[in-house]
């Protein structure tokens, strides 16, 4: 099994030097070396990630950032072993640490463990709420079942409603209008409103959303961004935000990953990353991105297309879309390289052995 956890390196590092103190709270969640595949045949399976390590520590959001098939979707959805049929997790641990400060490994849990463990502690928010939601059944109800289903403790039915609609007030929702409504009479943004609403019921440690705000307007995006950062800043969880919109990102993330063909390629604070990417593709991904205010700088789109998770090119699979890539980078894959000498939640790290080249231009994306 390889370890992909960032190495230091750099003129100011001793190799052998011990690893620099982290925060004093230890990581909601610890993935190292996760591996995911999907089988598209009888005998065939593609990776769909290889490799990917990260910490989330308490109270802190992270966004996954990259194009399609980057793997962020896949990796949000392996974290709480949601994964489809034909999706496994081949590798690598994922290690949760409660409110009593003990460390369970998600992928060794069996499926009574998972059904205590998910929403309770750690829910997920999907993408499109319509297609989340039953369509058959009122929005109370599913939120009645998510209760029963997951609560640790027999809830009785007063219980259920009085929670059911203070979730709904938490995010700006009149329960009397929506406990019985089914999903298709709320418009897209009450809908998206009321899954985060459900996603909050049994006040999980954990909240990973996956595409937040994709088909909202840009006035419900706007109100979901807000709403997202005040009950991060009322309840308390740790977030992962799946996103390819860079600009709500930038705004929501104390630190970003950027996936690029299963791997995590690069990460750092959201100030690292939005000012200064060390990575090639970072930084064509923001010089890609319109700017909300000021003036329209040139856009570049990034040349090529991403490859194939079943026949990656050798070396960096950046490579054949990178005007730095050379000969070396051809010849293996490139490790996360730790960039700054800072504590373990505030490092910054990118697997490019060309980062001291990257110029980066651009400086600001996040909305006004």
């Amino acid at each position: 099994m390889t370890d992909t956890t960032p190495r230091p390196v750099g003129p100011e590092t001793d190799p052998d030097a011990p690893a620099t103190t982290g925060p004093a709270e230890a990581p909601v969640l610890s993935v190292r070396d996760l591996q995911v595949a999907y089988r598209t045949g009888k005998h065939t399976r593609v990776r769909a990630l290889r490799g990917v390590s990260f910490d989330l520590y308490p109270g802190s959001s992270l966004a996954l950032v990259g194009e399609s098939g980057s793997g962020k979707t896949t990796l949000g959805l392996a974290l709480l072993r949601l994964l489809p049929t034909l999706g496994e997790i081949t590798g690598g641990t994922i290690g949760y640490t409660g409110d009593d400060g003990r460390t369970r490994e998600v992928t060794a849990m069996s499926s009574a463990q998972l059904r205590r463990w998910r929403w309770s502690e750690a829910a997920m928010v999907f993408q499109g709420a319509q297609n989340a939601f039953n369509p058959v059944l009122t929005i109370g109800q599913q939120m009645a079942e998510t209760l029963r289903d997951h609560s640790r403790a027999r809830i009785s039915r007063k219980e259920i409603l009085e929670r059911s609609a203070e979730a709904l007030r938490s995010v700006r929702l009149e329960p009397q209008r929506v406990l019985g409504s089914y999903p298709h009479e709320l418009s897209g943004g009450m809908k998206q409103r009321a899954l985060i609403a459900t996603g909050l019921l049994l006040r999980p440690r954990l909240l990973v959303l996956d595409e937040p705000t994709t088909a909202l307007d840009i006035l419900t995006q706007r109100t979901v961004i807000d709403l997202l950062a005040e009950l991060r800043e009322e309840y308390g969880f740790a977030m992962i935000f799946i996103s390819h919109d860079l600009a709500l990102a930038a705004e929501l993330a104390d630190r970003v990953v950027t996936m690029y063909a299963g791997k995590v390629i690069e990460t750092g604070t959201t100030q690292d990353i939005f000012t200064a990417p060390k990575h090639p593709y970072t930084s064509k991904l923001i010089n890609a991105v319109p700017p909300v205010s000021g003036d329209l700088p040139e856009l570049a789109s990034i040349p090529g297309a991403p490859p194939s998770l079943a026949t990656l090119p050798p070396g960096c699979a950046f490579a054949p879309r990178c005007e730095l890539a050379t000969d070396e980078c051809r010849a293996a894959e490139p490790e996360l390289i730790t960039l700054t000498e800072r504590p373990a939640d505030m490092t910054h790290a990118a697997a490019c052995i060309h980062h001291d080249q990257v110029h980066h231009e651009r400086k600001v994306i996040a909305r006004a």
